[in-house]
């Protein structure tokens, strides 16, 4: 979780984008009933949360600045 917070807001907004490709292609594999580990869904929608959440609150603060 540090590591979210040493970040960048641009390489959050990457990592945001990666993660949200990623749970296309699981979404995608669970259709076509490919997916192995359907726990990923769950981790990988908990990583885009905790991103956002860190986005939001990056823009909090500069706005309250």
């Amino acid at each position: 979780m540090d590591e979210l917070e040493e970040k960048s807001e641009r390489e959050l907004l990457q990592d945001l984008k990666e993660e949200e490709k990623n749970l296309f292609d699981l979404r995608m594999k669970k259709c076509t009933s490919l997916l192995d580990k359907p726990h990923m869904l769950a981790l990988t929608k908990q990583r885009i949360a905790r991103i956002r959440t860190f986005l939001r609150q990056k823009a909090c603060k500069s706005s309250a600045n």
